[in-house]
């Protein structure tokens, strides 16, 4: 019963890490790695606790997609040179 606890916080805790990082991220250019393996990138237009819009859908700059974010394992974001 322990265990299953910690799990559960534990995910609640990476959930709410991927959602602070997406709203610092909105208006900008983010990969995304979700947890069956497939990347999705593009624009992060709105963020909210259960999704995340994404505009200009790489490969697809005419699109719009909507990613939940339970999905998520993963943004990879573009960082400046140094």
């Amino acid at each position: 019963m322990m265990i299953t606890a910690i799990t559960c916080v534990s995910s609640f805790a990476e959930d709410k890490t991927i959602l602070s990082v997406l709203q610092g991220n909105t208006g900008k250019t983010v990969e995304l790695r979700m947890q069956c393996g497939e990347k999705i990138g593009g624009k992060v237009e709105q963020v909210n606790d259960n999704v995340v819009l994404l505009s200009h859908l790489t490969g697809a700059e005419y699109f719009d997609g909507v990613v939940n974010l339970k999905d998520v394992s993963a943004v990879i974001t573009r960082s400046a040179g140094k």
